[in-house]
């Protein structure tokens, strides 16, 4: 005798791999490697599909934010434009043509800084600023502010970043230092693609006689900060923090910096957390980390020393002639040294290291560090 169910059966639930959304949240955690997702893509159709989705590719990006992006390689700019050269290997390798700038922002551009997936310029004829997402092709052109601190003939220096967790919206700081009477001051405002306005003009006096520049290398954002190095007779880093968005100046122990010049030394996040900087004494690269007190003085302790020349097996006395540093991937704790020989990158925790190219071109090279899916990059187009 059969025995009949009281309750109708809900049917069957699809084996895990032919459900969709069960699919896509596994698709989700692949690794954030430029060959991830068309590795994916060509198991079949339906993957295809969902990974070729732009909603899954957002989802994607921001799944993976909470992590250090990739480092997929820099940009640089010499006589013949902005450039950029992989660092990856294959099959993680992003062509250099995939990230390519046109001729009218390439000539007339000033590269000014990458950071979160964007490429900052100045436009020096139009005074304009250019923030272009490679990845994705998007782009957005604003006019400089206040023309009395940055439409000068000079460039001003500049940083771009992405708000947490916001894939949307980012913000723009451009700073400079200029000596309009008898002191130096420092001057920056900051652009927030959400409100489309620039704040106010924001300055702070540079306490010394001598004329002072901000260096062209790329500011280093630790928290909630971007810093940069100041440059000439006396050295200090300008913070501006972008919370308070005010600036303060901070001194370098130059009394322990013997021959400090813009090329051997760089801010950089301390190892255990705050403010430090990496100081090229020779062969050695010294890592130091400050101790800032209740009145915002600044002292200084040497941390690491790492025997460079050892570690990159530099062996001739021509190619112990000098090491520069030329960028810092500050998500991946990567410094760019440039050789007689070469230009290498030394990953600062592990001691890793790799020699990109015998061939070195261009002055500072700003790290492209970003969640990249195959397929989905085009060109750069020139609105203003």
């Amino acid at each position: 005798m059969s025995i009949l169910c009281p309750f109708p059966t809900s049917p069957a639930a699809p084996p895990p791999m032919e459900d969709d959304d069960l699919l896509s949240e596994i698709l989700l955690r692949l690794p954030p490697q430029p060959s991830s997702l068309p590795r994916a893509s060509a198991a079949c159709k339906r993957w295809r599909c969902l990974v070729s989705d732009p909603a899954f590719i957002r989802r994607f990006r921001r799944h993976h934010r909470r992590n250090p992006p990739p480092l997929l390689g820099f940009f640089s700019q010499d006589a013949g434009g902005i450039t950029f050269t992989p660092t990856m290997e294959p099959p993680n390798r992003v062509s250099p043509g995939r990230f390519t700038v046109l001729p009218e922002a390439r000539v007339h551009s000033k590269l000014l800084a990458c950071r979160h997936g964007l490429v900052l310029m100045f436009h020096q004829q139009l005074k304009r600023v250019l923030v272009w997402d490679p990845v994705t092709g998007d782009q957005r052109s604003r006019a400089v502010p206040h023309p009395l601190a940055f439409g000068t003939d000079k460039t001003p220096r500049g940083a771009v970043l992405r708000a947490a967790g916001d894939a949307r919206h980012f913000r723009v700081v451009l700073a400079s230092c200029d000596r309009p009477q008898q002191h130096t001051r420092a001057f920056a405002c900051i652009y927030s693609s959400e409100t489309g306005v620039w704040s106010d003009l924001i300055s702070t006096p540079v306490p010394s006689e001598e004329y002072m520049t901000l260096s062209t290398m790329p500011a280093v954002l630790i928290g909630d900060s971007l810093y940069w190095a100041i440059t000439g007779n006396w050295r200090a880093v300008l913070e501006f923090d972008l919370n308070r968005q005010s600036l303060t100046v901070i001194h370098l122990p130059v009394d322990k910096l013997a021959c400090c010049k813009p090329w051997n030394i760089t801010v950089m996040p301390a190892e255990g957390g705050g403010l430090g900087l990496l100081f090229m004494s020779g062969l050695s690269a010294q890592l130091w980390e400050s101790n800032i007190d209740s009145d915002g003085v600044a002292s200084w302790v040497l941390g690491r020393t790492i025997e460079l020349d050892k570690l990159l097996s530099l062996n001739l006395k021509r190619e112990k002639r000098f090491l520069m540093i030329t960028g810092f991937a500050e998500s991946n704790n990567v410094v760019f040294l440039r050789s007689v020989v070469g230009l290498f990158m030394v990953q600062l925790d592990s001691l890793q290291f790799k020699k990109i190219s015998e061939i070195t071109t261009g002055y500072w090279y700003h790290p492209f560090e970003s969640i990249y899916a195959a397929g989905n990059s085009m060109h750069f187009t020139l609105r203003v």
